[in-house]
């Protein structure tokens, strides 16, 4: 995304001073002035950019909103700068597109300053096999901010989060394996980040996979052979992850490995549906911490 041309803008925006026009409700944006200026106007900043390829009416709304956000903040009081320190520190939006959230900070800006109705968000995708593998990425964009570094480091890090992971779960249950949920999900990650969206897009995939959320609690099946199926699947899953949740796949293997607990054989035997007993369990670091409590 390139955002280099926005200088003239902000020139022009800048002039605008602005006074003290602290909301009332201020939708969950930072209290401190000059913090909540900033986020708004980078975000506008970032939306403007993002425009730049669009139809000259499109760019130019943009690049009005931009000038609203930024008198209608008071940036330049706000943040008591002169107008070159002002560009400086609103043009550095580095971490506001890596971050990928610039969207929906924009939406709580437009709505804390009453500045008219939300931008559109991107949507997920409707093909069910691409829609967890979309998932999975925005957690991923969202847990770690971008989508650098080589495929086996993201693959790790995409097991390391508990949302992420549930929903490489789902995307494998669609696509008939994990590699290539893997693969489907590091396609989408540069679109994660791009959208700008990735708060909402995950309350929209938590909205769509319920059970993905941190907080689930697992209840693992009564019937034990099930149970140690279930928990010998995720233990395998996340038994190559350094860290807490690495130690607890490994701790939770020895256990199975030592009891007197055998698993369900054909549960066992079949991915498909120990890839359904998985979703249906919920995240993988939450299974694990139930058999954990389960196996002594």
């Amino acid at each position: 995304m390139k955002y280099g041309g926005t200088t003239a803008l902000l020139t022009a925006a800048l002039v605008l001073a602005g006074c003290d026009n602290t909301p009332a409700d201020l939708h969950g944006l930072p209290k401190d002035d000059a913090e909540r200026a900033t986020l708004c106007g980078r975000a506008a900043v970032a939306y403007a950019a993002a425009g730049a390829g669009t139809p000259a009416p499109e760019a130019q709304r943009r690049q009005d909103l931009l000038k609203t956000v930024i008198e209608e903040t008071g940036f330049v009081s706000a943040t008591g700068l002169d107008d070159t320190k002002a560009q400086a520190l609103l043009g550095d939006i580095g971490d506001t597109l890596k971050g990928g959230n610039w969207l929906g900070t924009l939406n709580q800006c437009k709505a804390a300053y009453a500045l008219g109705d939300p931008e559109p968000l991107p949507e997920l995708p409707d093909d069910p096999k691409e829609k967890p593998a979309a998932c999975a990425a925005v957690a991923v964009a969202s847990a770690f901010r971008d989508g650098s570094g080589d495929l086996a480091a993201l693959q790790k890090q995409v097991l390391t989060n508990p949302q992420s992971a549930y929903f490489l779960i789902a995307a494998a249950n669609e696509d008939g394996g994990m590699a290539a949920a893997q693969n489907a999900m590091v396609s989408k990650v540069e679109w994660a980040i791009s959208s700008g969206a990735v708060g909402p897009l995950t309350e929209a995939c938590v909205k769509q996979y319920p059970k993905a959320a941190a907080t689930t609690v697992v209840t693992l099946p009564a019937d034990e052979g099930q149970a140690v199926a279930a928990c010998g699947f995720n233990a395998g899953l996340l038994g190559s992850l350094d860290g807490e949740q690495g130690a607890m796949a490994k701790a939770v293997s020895r256990k199975l490995q030592h009891g007197n607990a055998a698993p369900d054989v054909a549960l066992a035997n079949d991915s498909r549906k120990l890839l359904a007993l998985a979703l249906d369990l919920g995240p993988p670091a939450n299974v694990l911490k139930a058999c954990d409590a389960r196996f002594k």
